[in-house]
């Protein structure tokens, strides 16, 4: 095109004037070459660039229920993340938390556990879903990251169900979220809006506060006999809506193209999940709170697939994680009556701890098993330890946080009997005495607190008056199982069900007068520090305008501590303490396990401030 130009051009105009044209051809040629050159080279290059985010930055995290109201997110990186005992996990086997990873196999349809249990119908009901239920007109989308084994032949999915409270499967006071499809053996994202994808034949997500978020992790369409399906997860998260504030401002150039993006953010794992199509421009404001603390890049591609580009590894804030270990559901264990009125601790435990011993085999009977326990074998199924209180009354209003250290060697059934029960009153038989309904045991040797014994419930006719006044008998029954034929045929510590007890305290609660020692446990992955901010608060809703602030501290990760003299300014009475844990990019607000008395128990209960 350009010699042919040049020829044309010159050559006309040359034999106008009688000249060969040859020579000027060639260097037209060379002349229109230099142009086009230089006409590239100042011309843009196409290119899709990635401006925001990039390799520094950090976005707040998403407001997620089990890191601001439980305190721990459900991340797989502690058992506590998941209820794993198997009468909470029908259907699953072998489930399991380790590595960060949570594992089971499904051994029938249906098959599914809980990140949030309700706790059991009837009982001294001390679950967190109980104790802290979901505020469903705030937090609404839950999403998971699972793989799962695919049957030959078979389809698989996953769904959420939600609880109104322990007796829901009785009363029907539940509801399901629609299914989601699984690939086979490839980790998936997948985010359910429990208000609009919900089964119209139950509940709905926003009708009441949940106690209990139930996960099937795999349910199959096979037909025939059912083949077991294998399942990870990696993380859960259930979190509110995004304000304005809380989208990321995602930017790019482009330049050759006018059509629309789509954009996807892509883990550490290599996993993708979308968080917008069809956009059209270059920028974007990007709702990533439904996904967990971590490393992530950013792709953006060309809605045509013509190109697409990956941003620098930028990261999603890690919030911080605060629980406080003073004040606790323990109340003031080194106030407790057994030493300070009593003088004889009940813990190390040693026989003189009992003023007496109900319903086991003597021979059996040992403290030294491990020293300073007791172990014994139950004769039949109402075992049970009257308490020495060494001739002295239980003053119930200034005593009120009960904890005991227990182990059972045989295998946990609630139904048949691995539950415990608190008797007191001012008579020495079962017919004199109030029992508390049942409180559920667990594996292997934990703790167990009732936080407030005169906010248990009890069951009917309670003989010995409720927790007030004064108390002369104090009794605990450490299970209900009946003798087996197992354990007279061939008795052993797991069929003969033979316990341990360690310790048994009873306090009251956490007093400042004028000041109290606050003390705590920070975890940030991200951050060394955080600043504390503390508030008494008279009741355990955050943010209603009752908090009253007493003060903040600068602390580092791991155990810490804070001396708050006291104010006068304040009004006695007894307070929940909430402390807000602020890292500079996300706050965290958490309540102590236990409350705290401010100002002289007597002024107190004279003015009566007491909650």
């Amino acid at each position: 095109m350009t010699e042919e130009f040049c020829k044309t051009r010159i050559c006309a105009l040359q034999k106008s004037h009688l000249f060969g044209c040859e020579p000027l051809v060639r260097r037209c040629l060379i002349g229109m070459l230099g142009l086009m050159s230089a006409s590239f080279a100042t011309s843009p290059a196409v290119a899709l660039s990635i401006t925001q985010p990039n390799a520094a930055t950090v976005i707040a995290a998403g407001d997620d229920y089990a890191t601001q109201v439980l305190g721990n997110a459900w991340d797989m990186s502690d058992v506590a993340d998941i209820d794993t005992e198997l009468e909470e996990t029908p259907g699953v086997a072998g489930a399991s938390v380790s590595a960060g990873i949570f594992s089971g196999s499904t051994s029938s349809n249906g098959a599914y556990f809980y990140p949030l249990f309700m706790g059991y119908p009837g009982s001294v009901n001390s679950s967190r879903g109980a104790n802290l239920p979901i505020d469903t007109t705030h937090y609404r989308y839950a999403t998971i990251k699972i793989r799962a084994t695919q049957p030959a032949g078979t389809t698989q999915f996953t769904r959420f169900t939600f609880l109104k409270n322990g007796n829901s499967y009785n009363d029907g006071t539940f509801g399901n979220s629609g299914y989601a499809t699984l690939a086979a053996n490839q980790w998936m994202i997948i985010k359910v809006d429990l208000v609009t994808n919900y089964d119209a034949t139950h509940h709905q997500w926003t009708e009441f506060p949940v106690t209990g978020l139930r996960v099937e992790p795999a349910t199959t369409n096979a037909p025939g006999t059912y083949a077991p399906v294998q399942f990870d997860i990696d993380w859960i998260r259930l979190t509110a809506p995004a304000i304005p504030a809380q989208l990321y401002p995602v930017q790019w150039t482009d330049s050759g193209y006018t059509g629309t993006y789509n954009i996807t953010m892509v883990d550490t794992g290599g996993i993708s999940t979308s968080l917008a199509s069809g956009v059209g421009g270059t920028s974007y404001s990007a709702d990533t709170t439904f996904l967990p603390p971590g490393q992530y890049t950013l792709k953006i591609a060309r809605s045509d697939n013509s190109l697409s580009t990956i941003s620098a590894a930028f990261r999603i804030n890690n919030p911080p994680q605060i629980v406080m270990t003073a004040p606790s559901a323990r109340g003031e264990q080194t106030q407790n009556f057994a030493q300070t009125v009593a003088g004889n601790p009940w813990g190390p435990i040693a026989a003189a701890d009992f003023s007496l011993v109900s319903n086991f085999i003597s021979s059996s009977i040992s403290y030294a098993n491990p020293t300073g326990s007791f172990y014994g074998r139950p004769a039949n199924n109402d075992p049970g330890w009257f308490f020495n209180l060494g001739g002295h009354l239980i003053d119930t209003n200034l005593y009120r946080s009960l904890c005991f250290t227990m182990k059972d060697f045989g295998p946990r059934s609630i139904g048949i009997g691995s539950v415990a029960r608190v008797f007191w009153g001012n008579g020495t038989s079962g017919t004199s005495l109030t029992t508390s309904q049942a409180m559920p045991l667990y594996t292997g040797l934990n703790e167990y607190c009732f936080a407030d014994l005169a906010a248990i419930p009890v069951e009917a006719s309670p003989n010995g008056g409720a927790w007030s006044g004064t108390k002369s008998v104090l009794r605990l029954d450490p299970f209900e199982f009946p003798v087996s034929t197992a354990c007279t045929g061939a008795p052993n510590p797991s069929n003969c069900h033979d316990l341990q007890l360690n310790s048994m305290v009873l306090s009251p609660f956490a007093q400042a007068n004028p000041g109290y020692t606050f003390a705590w446990n920070l975890a940030d992955t991200d951050n060394t520090s955080a600043t504390l901010n503390f508030y008494l608060d008279p009741d355990n809703t955050p943010g209603n305008g009752n908090e009253i602030a007493i003060g903040n501290v600068a602390a580092t990760n791991g155990a810490g501590q804070r001396v708050w003299p006291g104010s006068s300014a304040i009004q006695y009475g007894t307070y929940h303490i909430l402390v807000v844990a602020d890292d500079g990019i996300n706050t965290v607000s958490q309540y102590a396990g236990g409350v705290i008395v401010v100002g002289a128990r007597d002024g107190i209960f004279r003015n009566g401030f007491e909650n």
